[in-house]
C-alpha cells in the first residue's frame, strides 16, 4: 500500500509546486504589466527648453556666457557621456562661460533631444556636424566626457578641419564591450520595461549609481539635482533609445583609428580623475600620446564625474588652452 501512495504524494507535491510557480509568474507578470503600461511614469520635458533642428529631429541645447560674436576665444561645445545630459556638464559650462561662448547639447538618445535613431556612432557624429552647422559654430573647441570623447574622436577623423581643439575628460575615445551588455536582449517585455522603470524611479538606486561613479569626494545629490538627473530617463522614447545603445559596444573608435589623431596636429588635452575606475591614469597617458596631447591633467581625489565634483579643476586647463588658442601665432612662439 505504501508503495502505491508515494507516487501520488510526489504527484501532489509536483502539482503544488507547479501551481505556486504559475501563481508567482502570473503575479509578477501582472505587476510588470502595470509598471510597464502606467502612464504616470512618463514626464513631460520642462518648459522653456531650447531646441535646434539637426536632420530629422530636434536637439535640445543650452548656451552659456558671452554672445558668440563677442568672445575672443573659440567657442566651446560640450558633449556629455553615457546616461548623462546637459545637466551633468552645467557646472563646468558655467566656469568656462566666464571667458568664452559655451554650448552644450543632449546627444541623440539622451536627455530631452528627440529620441529618433539611428542610435549609433555614425548617428552621433552626424548630429554633432549638423549641430555645429545649425548653430553657426566655426572651429570650436570640442570637450567630451567619457562616451562624448568617443564621439569627438570619430568626428575629428571624419571632419579633420572643423575642430579647433579637442578635450577628452575621463574618456579614452575607444569603443568597448562590457561582459553581459547583451543580456537585455534575453529579457522580454513587460519584464524589461518594469525593470527599467523600477530602477530609474528608485532614488536609492539612482543615488548609488551616481555616487559610485562620482567618487568619495562627491557632494551628496540634492533632491533637485536628483530630479534633474532622473527626468530625462522618464520621457517617452528614452527607454527604447538606451536599450538600443545597450545592444552595441560603448561608442568610440578603435585603437588603430585613434592613433591617426595625433598626426592631424589638432591641439588636444586629456583630463582624468585620479580615482576614475573607467579610465586609469596610465590609460589617460596612453590616450594623450595617441591624440597628440601633453601629459594629462590628473585631478587628485576625484573619480569618473570630476566634471561634477571638481568643475573648477576641470575647467582650469581648458581655460588655459582657450587662452593659448586666442593668441596670435607669433605671440605663441615668443612666449
Amino acid at each position: 500500500m505504501r508503495l502505491r501512495r508515494r507516487p501520488r504524494r510526489k504527484s501532489f507535491r509536483g502539482l503544488l509546486v507547479a501551481g505556486i510557480a504559475l501563481g508567482m509568474a502570473i503575479s509578477l507578470t501582472l505587476i510588470a504589466t502595470l509598471l510597464a503600461t502606467s502612464g504616470s511614469f512618463y514626464l513631460d520635458p520642462p518648459a522653456g527648453l531650447k531646441f535646434v533642428k539637426t536632420g530629422n529631429f530636434d536637439t535640445r541645447y543650452e548656451t552659456f556666457g558671452k554672445a558668440l560674436r563677442q568672445s575672443g576665444e573659440p567657442p566651446v561645445v560640450l558633449l556629455h557621456g553615457a546616461f548623462e545630459s546637459v545637466a551633468t556638464f552645467r557646472p563646468v559650462a558655467e566656469q568656462l562661460a566666464t571667458v568664452t561662448h559655451v554650448e552644450a547639447y543632449d546627444l541623440s538618445g539622451y536627455g530631452f533631444t528627440d529620441h529618433v535613431g539611428p542610435f549609433t556612432l555614425d548617428g552621433l557624429v552626424t548630429q554633432l556636424h549638423q549641430f555645429l552647422t545649425a548653430r553657426h559654430l566655426v572651429h570650436p573647441v570640442l570637450v567630451g566626457h567619457s562616451l562624448g570623447a568617443g564621439v569627438i574622436a570619430a568626428f575629428v577623423l571624419a571632419y579633420p578641419n572643423l575642430a579647433k581643439a579637442m578635450v577628452f575628460v575621463d574618456g579614452d575615445g575607444l569603443a568597448v564591450s562590457y561582459p553581459g551588455s547583451s543580456l537585455g536582449g534575453f529579457i522580454i517585455s513587460p519584464y524589461k520595461d518594469a525593470l527599467y522603470r523600477s530602477f530609474v524611479t528608485n532614488s536609492w538606486v539612482m543615488r548609488l549609481i551616481f555616487n559610485t561613479a562620482c567618487g568619495s569626494n562627491c557632494s551628496p545629490l540634492s533632491e533637485a539635482d536628483l530630479a534633474n538627473l532622473e527626468a530625462p530617463f522618464r520621457v517617452r522614447g528614452a527607454e527604447q533609445a538606451l536599450l538600443s545603445y545597450g545592444k552595441r559596444s560603448v561608442v568610440g573608435v578603435t585603437e588603430q583609428q585613434r592613433s591617426t589623431l595625433a598626426p592631424l596636429g589638432i591641439d588636444a588635452l586629456v583630463i582624468v580623475g585620479a580615482d576614475d575606475t573607467t579610465i586609469s591614469v596610465a590609460g589617460a597617458r596612453a590616450t594623450a600620446r595617441a591624440i597628440g596631447a601633453p601629459s594629462p591633467t590628473v585631478i587628485a581625489g576625484h573619480g569618473h564625474l570630476a566634471l561634477w565634483s571638481a568643475p573648477t579643476a576641470v575647467a582650469a586647463p581648458i581655460k588655459e588652452l582657450l587662452a593659448s588658442l586666442a593668441l596670435p601665432k607669433a605671440s605663441q612662439r615668443v612666449h
